[in-house]
Order: C-alpha cells, then structure tokens, then sequence
C-alpha cells in the first residue's frame, strides 16, 4: 500500500525542472510513493513572452548553468535554433494540456513532462505548436486521434483551473519556484521536500525518497 505522496510543482518551460526531471523519473519507480505532477504556468496568461534577443541571452546563460549542475542536454537545435527564432511566443498552457491529457489517458505527469522537455530543450522542437504535441503523445504509444480529443476537451478552463490549483498548492508548501516538492503522509501531515538540493544527484535523491516512505 502507498502511503506517502510526492507533490511535485513543476512548468515545462522552465528549464530547471528540465534539470529535475531526471529525479522526477526516479520517483515515480519508488515502491511506496505515488508521485503527482502538478504545471504552475510560468509563463501563460499575462505573463507569456516573445523570444527576443535579451531573453535568449538570459535563457542561454541559465541553461548552461543547469546543464552543468544537472547533466542535462540543451541540444544545437535549441541553443542555435529555437531560441534564434523570433517570431516565438513562450507560453507554456499548451504544454499543460498535453500533460493532462496524457494522463488522462494513463501515461504518468513525469513521463510526459519528460518527453515534451527533450523535444523541447535536446531537439529544438517548438512545443508552442499544437500540431507538436499530439507527436510526442503518438512515441509514448498513446492514440493520436484520442489525444487530440482529450486534449481540446481540457484546453482553457480545466488548464487554467489545474494552474490555479497548481500555484494554490506552491503557496501552501511555500515552494520557491519550479521546481517544488512536498511529501503528504496519509497522517495528513506535509513535509517540504528540497528538491533542488539533489540536481545531479539522483542516487541520493532515491535513497533520500526510500527514507522518507520508511519513516511511514
């Protein structure tokens, strides 16, 4: 029986959840821990963005920061390509949907952040794009045709409502950005869980996770 829950707040535009997503992965294959991925909307709304040439160098300069804390690749296509274009809006609602409706349809949040997090950052690809996103659900073995139903049923309000919850949720665990993470015991108690500490070290972050349901 799982017992304890690892919240986890995440946005697929943010490249330091990319960092994550590695320990992410190794949480969800830990007996005894179920693992809830929850988008914050880092960029949507009012606060999307256009790529420009500041941003870029912005961007540029704290991936490779990541990519030297965390091992993770930021890919030629990304780096020279992407981030070059400039007729790019940054906004990361479509990419929560694609999340939510791929679970929806029983494919985990972190195995989907994952993937649209390497199309994004190691291939270039622009996940902006809705025509992307049914792609990476179609290589993780999910219907294309479903998908895109699912995922127009969820686009708008059931997004807009799940990053309101997502950001309701970083306020209660005074979370400091993405990504942030907080155990739930089935006692009802929360536990911070500094997930930041363990970039680049996911042997520790699983033993860390084992320690923490053995405690239960």
């Amino acid at each position: 029986m799982k017992n304890v829950t690892l919240h986890i707040i995440v946005d697929p535009l943010c490249g330091w959840t990319y960092g994550s997503v590695p320990l992410i992965t190794a949480a969800e294959n830990i007996d005894g821990l179920i693992v809830k991925v929850h988008s914050g909307g880092m960029l949507t709304g009012d606060n999307v963005k256009p790529v420009t040439p500041a941003w870029r160098e912005f961007a540029l300069k704290n991936d490779s920061v990541i990519a030297k804390k965390t091992g993770q690749v930021f890919g030629s296509n990304y780096t020279d390509g992407l981030l070059k274009t400039n007729d790019i809006i940054l906004n990361s609602a479509p990419a929560i949907t694609a999340i939510l409706a791929a679970q929806a349809l029983g494919i985990s949040g972190g195995e989907m952040l994952n993937s649209i997090q390497h199309a994004y950052y190691a291939q270039g690809k622009n996940i902006m794009q809705l025509h992307v996103l049914p792609d990476i659900a179609l290589e993780l073995g999910l219907n294309k045709a479903l998908f895109e139903t699912h995922f127009n049923a969820l686009e708008g309000g059931a997004t807009d409502q799940h990053i309101a919850q997502s950001r309701g949720l970083l306020h209660d665990i005074h979370g400091q950005g993405f990504p942030s993470a907080a155990f739930e015991f089935n006692t009802g108690k929360w536990q911070k869980a500094d997930i930041a500490h363990y970039y680049g070290k996911t042997e520790q972050w699983v033993t860390y996770l084992q320690q923490s349901v053995a405690l239960v």
